[in-house]
């Protein structure tokens, strides 16, 4: 990952000349622009996820909940590492916060990592049955049921991250850096392949049918119905669920993609050097568009889930009064709402 100190140097070899070092240089001005997006990914995701949290909490009946409270807690641990590597990278890689929070914040990512991928994975499979299969898999579709997928995604998550304990260490340079052996390299290859190749294309298998599906049952009347002017709130849950799952895909893709070439590189694949410096650094800005997407979530919920707006305008009175008592501020007036507003929230309605 890009909160990861690279090794410095690598070789090319060429029977014609000596062989000669690699020299990896920084993206221009990324000791201030990374750590300043990481900082605003921090207070963005961290006010977020909780609201999120808070108001799904509320009312944590609804099967479909269960998979957006796991989801928003995943991100919230997340973004909880992220001041950390902020101020790592405006020093220039170096971690003064001692061994142990690095090994627990490189746990911690690659946890919410395993357990963010496959719980996109679980609401494509989940939104897959309720459109294709619809009432003849409804006995799977309980919330006792969700709740033993999201226990059993978090317990592998939690195996998956355990090497991290081992591998991360503090280097000669005092940075925070995973281990460089064959075998610490050839266990990352696998947790992309695992978190990231192997969910994608349970996405990809689950979209590209709802895709056709819909379009074979219900395309043609699609410009009947909006003539008409009736909603067609039976699908608004699915086109947010999209939208989380697509801003994810898109988030991850790239640093997943590159991250896997650099890990090859390491692994001795014929790399020119030109190519193996253009790899780190793009993987120092796809890091950042990956962890970008610990905020997004809460800001799709918001922008497409009007029920979602009703249900947290209603929290922040008392989220507001919580913070105040454990951050008291003179002055601070707290927002009120006597009105008792009720969700029709298009996704977390559905169960």
């Amino acid at each position: 990952m890009a909160t990861e100190s690279w090794t410095e140097n690598y070789y090319d070899v060429d029977y014609d000349e000596p062989v000669k070092a690699c020299q990896f240089e920084e993206l221009p001005h990324a000791r201030w622009i990374l750590p300043t997006l990481y900082s605003v990914f921090f207070l963005v995701g961290l006010a977020g996820n909780v609201v999120v949290i808070v108001v799904v909490s509320r009312r944590s009946s609804r099967r479909a909940d269960t998979f957006i409270l796991n989801l928003a807690v995943s991100d919230l641990l997340f973004v909880m590492t992220l001041p950390l590597w902020a101020s790592s990278l405006a020093q220039g890689g170096y971690w003064p916060f001692g061994a142990a929070l690095c090994r627990a914040s490189g746990f911690i990512i690659a946890v919410t990592r395993c357990a963010s991928s496959f719980l996109m994975a679980i609401m494509s499979v989940d939104r897959y049955f309720a459109v294709i299969k619809g009432v003849k898999v409804h006995p799977l579709r309980v919330r006792s049921c969700s709740l033993v997928v999201c226990c059993s995604i978090w317990a592998l998550s939690v195996l998956v991250g355990c090497p991290s304990l081992v591998s991360r260490h503090l280097s000669n340079t005092t940075a925070c850096v995973d281990s460089d052996s064959p075998i610490s390299l050839g266990f990352k290859m696998a947790v992309i392949l695992l978190t990231f190749v192997l969910p994608f294309a349970i996405v990809l298998y689950c979209y590209s049918r709802m895709t056709k599906y819909l379009w074979n049952y219900f395309g043609s009347h699609v410009s009947a119905s909006m003539t008409a002017g009736k909603p067609r709130r039976g699908h608004s849950w699915l086109r947010i669920v999209s939208c989380v799952v697509g801003a994810y895909c898109f988030s991850w893709l790239p640093f997943n993609a590159l991250n896997a070439l650099w890990v090859m590189s390491q692994l001795g694949a014929d790399m020119p050097c030109s190519v193996r410096v253009t790899i780190y650094q793009a993987l120092n800005a796809a890091a950042a568009l990956a962890f970008a997407n610990s905020c997004t979530n809460p800001l799709i919920y918001a922008l497409l889930d009007a029920g979602f707006r009703r249900r947290a305008q209603s929290a922040l009175p008392g989220l507001c009064l919580a913070c105040r008592s454990i951050l008291p501020m003179p002055g601070w007036s707290v927002p009120t709402n006597s009105a008792t507003i009720e969700s029709t929230s298009s996704y977390t309605d559905n169960r």
